[in-house]
């Protein structure tokens, strides 16, 4: 076929005239060839697009049904995770014992063998018929207030049943499934024809382990039907009900926060006698204010600017926010008067906001690299050994070690893997030189935490610092606080981090969400720590360490070496003369150990190098124990009945300046064997309480209480004074001079405890007879360190479990870990729950777990009253102290280092008159001949790292949660 049949069949040929044959033929249909084939072309590509576009909007509209439906599951499961802990956060118990057989019962509804159960109102308002019976049962009544309810298969309410048929029973247990209607998320006007319209379904299926809850939640979409059908998605994942702790310390005393302390976790503070002077329930120093002058003057610039637009109250500036920006002061500012803005408050940590961290990285990054690099000492064995060293003052001194170490070691786990810290070879508490992370990196030969910023050398935005990572709690109202005190934030500095949703300070806070307990709320768990303590008598096992009879220890001389068990004795007092026989001999030192401002002297057995097991600490030991071992519990005796207003008087010693060791305050002769009159006619009033009543007694040289008066001279004192002494104290019908022969005031130092201390509970609280001080390198391991595998080192496994409970449960004891200006080799470590009645921390000291205080002061009661029973003291003088305080701030056992004066360059702590080491005379008198001056070694460093997976002890009255299990999430159906 030619080309003009060709065109001609197409339909585009045309009448043409013929040419001469010679002349040449122009080719112009090839042209319209191509263009046909084109348009051919072009025509299947629309053809093909179009049903491609048909295909790919039914696809989309497919995946857009899936996705309603699969993000009505999610929601549905936001929402179960939610009404779950909502409803485990009524349910406040005692128990602390969470197995299966208790979270079954508290589940299914079965109360009456779980111990003290409080089910509190629902958080949400929504009406329910009755208090409900279980947990199940909370969820239901939750569930019963939704509204916007489908009844699309029939499923009207939400109902408590048992497992669905095929369903495996050693998977799941067999009842206490709550299933729920369908919830809608879109308006839905007719119930029972929802078109359009998305929900979902949950049930909280238990399973058979009793402390798992598997929430199946099942999405819907109604837009989307088949064969009748809703598109439905299935999403499951699991919670473990639990009871946990909340905050890293709860206090009914003030709460006090001192500089290079850190905090993990929230604080909880329940004191309320905020109209008392020093009345502030919590105080928090800066970490930052006292190192140079010119800093001091840039932190007092921003502290005005927090004062006026901080919104938020959490201590820092956001750069971009409209009010809080405003605060940010001027970065042109010539501090330094070198000519230059310094750009004090930069944002050094890219965070968004201005906080003192900032200000502090500024003044002292010299290239402006973001970083302050530590001292030549600090940054050796780091990523930045070699680099110059900014941390310093100009003699290439450190300014503060103690901060830059804490700064820099702060949140060891910098990738979250669980694997941080290191292996200290050295015991003192730090990564210097001759140890390595333990994070490692086998592929890349590296070290993830350390590439994190986790002790590389340098304090920069890696290290993310904040004062304390919480929130702030108070019982107290804002206002009420501001009223008495005045403006509080001014006491209370530092970045706060309260955590994603939460606030950086709470007031009013319920006693649901911070309880309040006191020490007969561990009766439980200290009864079964008790128990375990069944080992040897205490004498039996001093006795096996020396390897010598028990009789033979009343004259055991030591003459041993250091390093072996030694037993340096204390001899009763057989003369009543208040001191102790060998007391020219004994060792004798303040108590607190080294505070300036001690509360009394004592005379003390010290044992050395010895290990115990299970062992108990007789009342009025009083003793002094070095470098000793403790395994499995060790339990400190003392007589509960200590209700006495004169508990801390009885037996009260000061320094004797003749023998320059102490004496009692006030002598007095007690019942004793000099023939002569008979108590009965000396004091018939005080003989009617004595058994036997005709007990002798020698006279006092001194009355201290009515007891020391004759009958018969009695008439020759005026009646005021005599009603001014107190009543005689008589226990077990002795009369009672010294009351530390029935208290425990003992200190540990460089001991280990493999295991938990706990005490007797006295009635009241007293802080100079019955207290408990940690130095040195104190610590306490749930296994030995060592020995970790060898039964011998160890506690008994069958009390493992009530260890790890509490690792010191001494509720109503007053307890010091470490001293005033503790030397810089100390490193005191504790972990779990903390119980105690009032407790003070200074030095170097790492704590991982919690800290439960149980003494409330009250005026009036236990050791603020009279002897006649009126209120005296001020309450807020007790408290809970982590760091440095002095007097000024109610810290009256203390000194605060920034009011110390300088000696030769340094802050001085006192004189040290008798070569011992430890100041003996206040740094603000004059140096007495001879004396050797004692400097201040440092602030320390205190990190409190809030562990909220710890076991706690039982008794405790707080909330149930729940804790969703990583991993647990899948989809698919049942």
């Amino acid at each position: 076929m030619n080309a003009r049949r060709l065109l001609s069949v197409v339909g585009l040929a045309r009448p043409v005239r013929v040419r001469d044959s010679k002349r040449p033929r122009a080719r112009r249909g090839v042209v319209s060839v191509l263009s046909m084939m084109f348009v051919v072309m072009f025509g299947s590509l629309v053809a093909a697009m179009a049903i491609s576009s048909q295909g790919n909007i039914r696809a989309a509209a497919s995946h857009l049904h899936v996705s309603r439906s699969m993000h009505a599951a999610e929601t549905g499961l936001s929402m179960a995770e939610a009404r779950m802990g909502e409803a485990t956060s009524r349910f406040i118990v005692a128990s602390s014992t969470i197995d299966g057989s208790f979270a079954t019962s508290l589940w299914n509804g079965s109360l009456g063998a779980l111990g003290e159960v409080e089910i509190l109102p629902p958080p949400s308002g929504h009406y329910e018929p009755s208090d409900p019976a279980g947990l199940a049962e909370a969820v239901a009544f939750i569930h019963a207030a939704d509204a916007n309810i489908i009844y699309w298969d029939g499923v009207e309410q939400v109902t408590i049943g048992s497992a669905p048929p095929g369903v495996s029973l050693a998977e799941y247990a067999a009842d206490g499934w709550v299933t729920t209607p369908i919830i809608a998320l879109d308006p839905v006007d007719d119930p029972s024809s929802p078109e359009g319209a998305s929900g979902f379904r949950v049930t909280y299926a238990p399973l058979a382990d009793g402390v798992t809850i598997r929430m199946i939640v099942t999405g819907y979409d109604f837009a989307y039907m088949r064969q009748g059908q809703p598109l439905t998605r299935t999403i499951m994942q699991d919670i473990r009900l639990s009871k946990r702790v909340s905050h890293a310390v709860i206090s009914p005393t003030r709460i006090m926060i001192g500089k290079n302390v850190l905090v993990e976790g929230d604080l909880g503070a329940r004191y309320e006698d905020i109209d008392e002077q020093h009345g502030d329930p919590l105080v928090v120093r800066s970490d930052f204010l006292g190192l140079e002058a010119i800093l001091d003057d840039k932190l007092e610039d921003f502290f005005e600017g927090l004062a006026d637009f901080d919104v938020d109250g959490d201590n820092r500036l956001r750069v971009n926010h409209p009010t809080e920006g405003l605060g940010v002061p001027d970065n042109n500012w010539d501090y330094d008067m070198d000519g230059n803005p310094d750009g004090a408050f930069l944002d050094a940590t890219q965070d968004g906001a201005v906080d003192e961290f900032d200000v502090f990285i500024r003044h002292f990054d010299q290239d402006d690299d973001g970083q302050v690099v530590l001292s030549v000492e600090l940054a050796a064995g780091t990523p930045a050994e070699g680099r110059s060293a900014e941390f310093v003052d100009s003699g290439g001194q450190d300014i503060d070690a103690d901060l830059a170490l804490l700064l820099d070691m702060n949140n060891p786990d910098r990738n979250r893997n669980g694997i941080y810290g290191f292996i200290d070879l050295n015991g003192n508490g730090l990564m210097d030189g001759i140890e390595v992370p333990l994070d490692y990196d086998p592929v890349t030969g590296t070290y993830p935490d350390q590439e994190l910023g986790w002790r590389d050398g340098v304090i920069d935005r890696l290290d993310r610092y904040s004062k304390v990572a919480g929130s702030l709690s108070f019982v107290v109202s804002a206002q009420a606080w501001s009223a008495a005190q005045g403006d509080f934030l001014e006491r209370i500095r530092g970045p706060i981090a309260p955590g994603a949703n939460g606030a950086p300070m709470r007031f009013e806070v319920d006693s649901d969400k911070l309880p309040d307990f006191d020490n007969d709320d561990f009766t439980a768990t200290t009864e079964s720590l008790r128990t375990a303590s069944d080992g040897d008598a205490f004498n039996q096992q001093v006795a096996d360490n020396l390897g010598v009879s028990v009789a033979s220890l009343l004259a055991y001389v030591e003459s041993g070496d250091p390093g072996v068990p030694r037993y340096f004795r204390l001899d009763a007092d057989a003369d009543y003369d208040g001191l102790p026989d060998n007391w020219a001999d004994a060792h004798f030192e303040r108590m607190p150990f080294n505070s300036p401002n001690y509360n009394d002297w004592y005379y003390r057995p010290v044992y050395e190098n010895m290990t115990f097991r299970d062992v108990q600490i007789p009342t009025g030991n009083n003793g002094l124990f070095i470098n000793c071992t403790f395994i499995g519990v060790t339990w400190v005796r003392s007589h509960s009945s200590n209700d006495d207003p004169m508990w801390s008087v009885w037996g009260r010693m000061a320094l004797d300046e003749s023998t320059g060791r102490p004496a009692l305050e006030n002598e007095r002769y007690a019942f004793g064997d000099d023939p002569g009159e008979t108590a009965a006619d000396l004091y018939p009033a005080l003989a009617a309480a004595l058994d036997p009543p005709d007990q002798v007694v020698r006279l006092a040289l001194s009355p201290v209480d009515r007891g020391d008066v004759r009958e018969s001279e009695a008439g020759t004192y005026p009646p005021e004074q005599l009603d001014l002494l107190p009543e005689p104290l008589v226990i077990n019908g002795t009369h009672v001079y010294d009351t530390r022969v029935y208290s425990n005031n003992l200190r540990f130092h460089d001991c280990l405890f493999v295991g938990s201390i706990v005490s007797d509970n006295p009635a009241t609280f007293n802080n100079v007879r019955n207290k408990i001080q940690f130095t040195g390198r104190t610590q306490f391991a749930s296994e030995h360190p060592e020995h970790p595998d060898e039964p011998g080192y160890n506690p008994d496994p069958n009390d493992m479990e009530v260890i790890a409970r509490s690792s010191m449960m001494l509720p109503n004891m007053s307890v010091d870990i470490g001293t005033f200006n503790s030397p810089p080799e100390q490193a005191v470590r504790l972990q779990g729950a903390i119980i105690a009645g009032l407790l003070d921390v200074r030095g170097n000291a790492d704590i991982n777990g919690a800290l439960l205080l149980t003494y409330k002061p009250v005026a009036g009661e236990g050791p603020l009253r009279d002897i006649h029973g009126n209120p005296l003291g001020n309450p807020s003088l007790f408290n809970t102290t982590l760091g440095y305080f002095g007097p000024d701030d109610g810290d009256e056992e203390s000194l605060d280092p920034a009011t110390l004066p300088f000696y030769n360059g340094q802050r001085l702590a006192g004189w040290d008159t008798n070569g011992d080491g430890i100041a003996d005379v206040s740094p603000f008198e004059a140096q007495p001949a001879g004396a050797t001056a004692i400097p201040f070694h440092g602030y320390g460093r205190i990190h409190l790292r809030f562990d909220p997976d710890m076991a706690l002890p039982d008794g405790l009255p707080l909330p149930m949660s729940v804790r969703p299990l990583a991993g647990t999430y899948q989809e698919g159906r049942l």
